[in-house]
């Protein structure tokens, strides 16, 4: 057996799960000795082993996800495609992010990192492309007597659902800012479900394919 080195690292807790990920993978390795003595004796340090039990077992999905992001603003559908599966794990992984304050929605289904992940990464903003000018999410359109022009809901309802899912409150308050009230938003999104273009889910409402394929007019 070749002669190996011990070395020392100390990470941030933040960080514990990608150091540990990308440690696996490396040729070299032959084997990795946590000390987790600073993360708390009882079910906190159970909690820390189990889950970096679990990073090196099922590997993390966030720092491919992460490392994508490096390349740039990166639409769900992309997040989606670079996981597999059905398209709420990247709604699920997403959300896990933005609660470590790895990563921000910018609109549309957008995402990027956000300052806290590029300081981890070692990374300033000047290193990462910056997202190409996007068109303000359209607002409801209104016919000469003032109705909603047909179609027009469901194209607020596209915007607002475009980054993932939302609660019946989020989208209620973001349609009256995009001009519906709240007395016609129940209707819009009655007639949104049974035409399949949203459905319910745990947290509200999200966009169906055929949701998606609804056109965002400039």
């Amino acid at each position: 057996m070749p002669k190996t080195f011990p070395i020392r690292l100390e990470v941030e807790e933040i960080a514990l799960g990608p150091v540990l990920r990308k440690l696996n993978e490396m040729p070299g390795i032959v084997k990795l000795d946590l000390d987790l003595g600073q993360g708390g004796q009882g079910a906190g340090r159970k909690q820390l082993e189990k889950h970096a039990a679990e990073t090196l077992k099922n590997g993390s999905r966030e720092p491919a996800v992460l490392k994508l992001l490096m390349s740039g603003p990166k639409h769900i559908r992309d997040i989606s495609a670079l996981l597999g599966g059905k398209k709420t794990r990247a709604y699920g992984l997403m959300n896990s992010l933005q609660k470590k304050h790895l990563t921000k929605s910018i609109g549309k289904g957008m995402h990027e990192l956000t300052a806290k992940a590029l300081a981890q990464l070692g990374l300033t903003a000047q290193d990462v492309p910056q997202q190409a000018i996007a068109l303000p999410a359209p607002a409801l359109k209104h016919g000469p007597g003032g109705r909603a022009s047909p179609g027009s809901g469901n194209v607020v309802l596209k915007a607002i659902l475009s980054d993932g899912p939302k609660t019946p409150a989020d989208v209620r308050a973001q349609a009256a800012e995009k001009g519906i009230s709240p007395k016609s938003i129940s209707g819009v999104l009655d007639r949104a479900r049974k035409s399949g273009l949203i459905k319910k889910n745990g947290q509200g409402y999200e966009l169906t394919a055929k949701g998606q394929k609804i056109e965002l007019r400039a």
